[in-house]
């Protein structure tokens, strides 16, 4: 197969287990990038959460972050955004205070917003290396994301009341203590085609890689999407190809052996 861009998710695909990239993966990139093959980092991360990782494995290129809502180009300019009101984040804010009480995360392009620090935001931060600036909703004119971090079975119970108050929403859990909600329209595989016609890239020439359901529609829109082997059951049943996992170099497995 012939391809002319790579999109690939992070957490859990191109970061191991250590949340590193691997030297073998970094040598791989570099030899794309040597080729003239983009490297797109796609991931449910801020930008804050995701440059750093694109400067050390050296390559510039768009990002694709909140699963979709926003993409950047090459120099970080916003040139597509989609996003949800602040009043339904407002309400949501609402819902978890009077019935759960943790805090509530609120992601507008590069910014990452919480009432209060618990235990779960305080790992957060740490996995991320990003200080959470306090919530203020008057400096806010579109929401991009909302994170709920708390345990299992809130974040089940929560999910279930939220799915069926707001069809609008695009809400999922990308962990089972982790609750995602977005704008309804807001997709990878949307990203990814507003992308490639912006290029002017043939979605049959494009590859993908990811672990988690939220990877799943990229997968099955880009010409060849591969599935890690560490990715759920439930998402290996529902994507044709599949490669190594992220602790064996599966990305690299997959571009040297299964193309």
């Amino acid at each position: 197969m012939t391809y002319k861009c790579i999109f690939s998710d992070i957490d859990g695909t191109l970061l191991n287990s250590k949340n590193e990239v691997s030297s073998i993966t970094k040598k791989k990139i570099k030899q794309l990038n040597e080729e003239g093959i983009p490297f797109v980092l796609v991931s449910a991360r801020m930008l804050k959460g995701m440059d750093f990782i694109q400067r050390e494995i050296e390559v510039k290129a768009p990002m694709i972050c909140y699963s979709g809502a926003i993409v950047y180009d090459e120099d970080y300019n916003i040139i597509y955004s989609q996003g949800f009101s602040v009043e339904k984040a407002k309400e949501i804010h609402q819902f978890i205070q009077e019935n759960y009480h943790f805090p509530i995360s609120i992601y507008y392009e590069n910014h990452w917003c919480t009432d209060y620090v618990d235990a779960g935001i305080q790992l957060e931060s740490e996995i991320t290396g990003i200080i959470p600036e306090p919530l203020d909703y008057s400096s806010i004119s579109i929401v991009h994301k909302i994170l709920l971090i708390s345990s299992p079975e809130n974040i089940n119970s929560i999910e279930k009341e939220l799915k069926e108050k707001y069809a609008d929403l695009n809400i999922y859990k990308s962990k089972p203590t982790y609750l995602e909600i977005m704008d309804a329209s807001v997709l990878k595989s949307k990203a990814i085609t507003y992308l490639c016609e912006q290029k002017e890239i043939p979605l049959s020439e494009t590859l993908s890689f990811g672990d988690n359901y939220n990877d799943v529609d990229m997968l099955k829109t880009t010409g060849m999407g591969f599935a890690m082997g560490n990715a759920p059951e439930g998402v290996l049943n529902q994507v044709q190809n599949h490669t190594l996992s992220n602790d064996e170099n599966g990305i690299v497995y997959a571009l040297e052996h299964l193309l």
